[in-house]
């Protein structure tokens, strides 16, 4: 005999909570919310250019020169611009379910070492970004001339965000605080879903 009224507790590196909830995350959710539009607005260029592409092509007879390098910039944007996001809401992969079966200080400490970990590495990406920026001041793509620092710039902003990111989970493990944070878009909603009979949870 089945009994379904045992809640099953959710692991604990997975701990999420609302981006509202502390003032640190509260404090840095406009630079989160520059982030996540950003990078969808880069997705709906790159998604867009390709069919005016073949619109002005195919209908019009007349392609506009340049349009794939430009939506490959965008789609180098829109993934740089989305990491801080996937790092702050912890959807990157982290093999939870073996998380979850370690004892708490385990988990705990795997927590310190990840956050000091990915703030060292993705700071050390920001300085190799600015060192190739450096280098490559002079070079441009070859068809539309947009300069390889602008590129490179995407990178050194995202890094530098990611960076932060990290440097907040690390404070936050530090202070038994849950690591990750949802935004209000992402909510559930309050009232309950009218669903049929046989599609409730019992």
């Amino acid at each position: 005999m089945h009994n379904h009224d045992v809640a099953v507790e959710a692991p604990q590196s997975a701990a999420a909570i609302d981006s509202r909830t502390y003032a640190l995350d509260r404090a840095v959710e406009p630079l989160r919310w520059i982030f996540r539009w950003g990078s969808l607005a880069m997705l709906v260029a790159m998604v867009s250019l390709p069919f005016i592409q073949v619109v002005a092509r195919e209908i019009f007879g007349m392609p506009i020169i340049g349009v794939e390098e430009l939506a490959r910039f965008m789609l180098i944007c829109s993934v740089f611009l989305a990491v801080p996001y996937v790092v702050s809401a912890g959807a990157s992969i982290k093999m939870e379910e073996i998380l979850a079966m370690l004892p708490a200080r385990v988990i705990h400490g795997l927590k310190l070492a990840a956050a000091a970990i990915s703030t060292a590495t993705f700071a050390a990406m920001v300085a190799a970004s600015m060192i190739a920026i450096g280098t490559n001041l002079d070079n441009a793509t070859p068809t539309l001339g947009i300069p390889y620092w602008i590129f490179l710039g995407a990178a050194v902003v995202s890094f530098s965000m990611t960076t932060l990111e990290c440097a907040i989970q690390f404070f936050k493990a530090v202070q038994g605080m849950p690591l990750y944070v949802t935004f209000p878009q992402e909510q559930e909603p309050a009232e309950e879903l009218d669903l049929p009979e046989d599609m409730r949870p019992h």
